[in-house]
């Protein structure tokens, strides 16, 4: 009985390219402008369910980062409180008393009313954005893949 041989060709090649494929794709810039892309839509959707009552909230969302979010190549994205979003007139640090109005209270005096923004934006876009996002890695892995000249 004769047996058959097989002998992959290429092999070293791509067990490099496996090898080098996550320092390409282990870079934050990268991931960030990701989430960004497919969490647009839900800003865009946020921005227009936000009380406004003086604007400021809507102003301060966005997308923003922090040490804790680099670990885990994410971003986040709702009302801003920090750098430029800091000064009293600019600030977003209300948005969960305004989302959680009926759960938090106020100086631990008093309850408001939940005018939820939050909640609703990614619940109707919760699927899109996961479906997206696992189109959007592939195209970033394939992306990665031709970087490296395979």
């Amino acid at each position: 009985m004769a047996q058959a041989q097989i002998k992959l060709l290429g092999a070293k090649e791509i067990e490099k390219m496996f090898g080098d494929l996550p320092k390409q794709i282990n870079q934050y810039s990268l991931w960030k402008a990701l989430w960004r892309k497919i969490a647009k839509e839900t800003a865009d959707e946020i921005e227009l369910e936000v009380p406004e009552k003086t604007g400021q909230l809507k102003k301060s969302i966005g997308f923003f980062t922090t040490k804790r979010s680099k670990n885990f190549m994410g971003i986040y994205l709702g009302p801003r409180i920090k750098k430029s979003f800091s000064s009293r007139d600019k600030t977003g640090f209300y948005g969960a008393f305004v989302e959680y109005g009926d759960e938090v209270m106020f100086g631990g005096k008093a309850r408001g009313k939940a005018q939820k923004f939050m909640k609703p934006a990614w619940e109707s876009n919760k699927n899109t954005m996961t479906k997206n996002a696992l189109k959007e890695a592939t195209e970033i892995a394939a992306r990665a893949i031709k970087r490296l000249g395979y």
